[in-house]
């Protein structure tokens, strides 16, 4: 907790040093929203910085003249506005009446530090309302094309977020649920994709993600071109992948294990395409579920004897159930909540 404490002092005193890249603005914006002790934790940062800037204040800056702007601002702005007589939070704990509002020179010269931070909470609340959109495939798959052209077809569930334009050094988005990306090539502008506290680092390159896998881990699986998975804490500990192989990435921890992708059907959600190599039927089910968003289950565990090998392309469900109903001997039964496949079972090992 230390360590990760650590990191983002160091990228709060960035932010404020105006040294943060745009993508260490968005970790940051993300890290303080997440809970509630993080915001408290920057606001006494953000104090601290004031108390400093205030010296530097009296001691090179015409205090009446920048108090007088200030007032202009706030009195000019609706969305920011400072009323006598309230308190000002992180503050000292008493009430602020008019006359000492006004005159007080060394609240002025806080008044004008704070002007450093209005600006940086404008920059953050612009994010989440104007400057980034949010993609979510609510009711089925959804295909759509960022703005830098990149591909992404979202699995049902899956929430995409993003900004409307790729400004900066990064190309900065998060995700949550299943997603297969084909990302633009710009060697300039690298392509990070944020999925809880592991990072997916890209340059030109598609690939799949998973952030709710089983297990309460994250999975990466590469098709083509070259990727570096690392975790948020630790971006100098990275794990790259090239073609065929998956990463699995802890939620709780910070494990990267790398391997050889051997589901043929990892996509196949996306694809409708559907192989099947003496599979249990249980293993049929649970993919047939995932593809077609149906619930399937077995009557009896007993079922899970059977076994199939098949290849599906673009079928419908109706049309994959039939072959497993001719093949096994079935009963497909429509409850109204999901399909039930019934029958005699099968011997061990047919």
């Amino acid at each position: 907790m230390e360590t990760n404490l650590s990191y983002y002092n160091e990228l709060i005193t960035k932010y404020f040093l105006a040294e943060a890249t745009p993508e260490e603005i968005l970790e940051l914006e993300a890290w303080v929203k997440a809970d509630p002790a993080n915001a408290s934790h920057f606001a006494g940062y953000s104090k601290t910085w004031r108390t400093v800037e205030n010296e530097r204040i009296n001691a090179g800056i015409n205090l009446d003249k920048e108090w007088n702007s200030f007032r202009s601002r706030i009195s000019a702005s609706p969305a920011v506005r400072i009323d006598p007589g309230t308190r000002v939070p992180g503050g000292p704990s008493r009430i602020l009446h008019p006359a000492s509002f006004m005159t007080s020179r060394v609240f002025r010269a806080a008044a004008v530090a704070l002007i450093l931070l209005i600006p940086a909470y404008f920059f953050f609340r612009s994010f989440s309302t104007t400057d980034t959109m949010e993609l979510t495939a609510v009711n089925g798959i959804l295909e759509t094309t960022l703005p830098d052209g990149t591909a992404v077809t979202l699995n049902s569930g899956a929430t995409l977020t993003c900004p409307k334009k790729f400004d900066g050094s990064f190309r900065h988005v998060s995700l949550k649920g299943e997603a297969w990306f084909e990302v633009a090539h710009d060697n300039a502008k690298p392509f990070i994709i944020a999925a809880g506290n592991a990072r997916i680092r890209v340059v030109g390159t598609s690939f799949f993600v998973n952030t709710m896998n089983y297990g309460n881990k994250k999975e990466v699986i590469l098709s083509s071109g070259v990727v570096r998975v690392y975790y948020q804490e630790k971006p100098g500990e990275t794990t790259i992948l090239f073609p065929g192989d998956k990463a699995e990435m802890e939620t709780n921890g910070f494990a990267i294990i790398k391997s050889h992708n051997d589901d043929v059907n990892y996509l196949s959600w996306k694809t409708r395409h559907i192989v099947f190599g003496n599979t249990p039927l249980n293993e049929v089910a649970a993919l047939l579920t995932r593809v077609y968003r149906t619930s399937i289950r077995l009557s009896d565990d007993r079922l899970s004897n059977c076994r199939i090998t098949a290849t599906f392309d673009k079928q419908s469900l109706e049309s994959v159930l039939n072959v497993l109903k001719a093949t096994l001997d079935l009963q497909v039964r429509n409850t109204g909540s999901g399909i039930v496949l019934s029958g005699q079972g099968c011997n061990q090992g047919q």
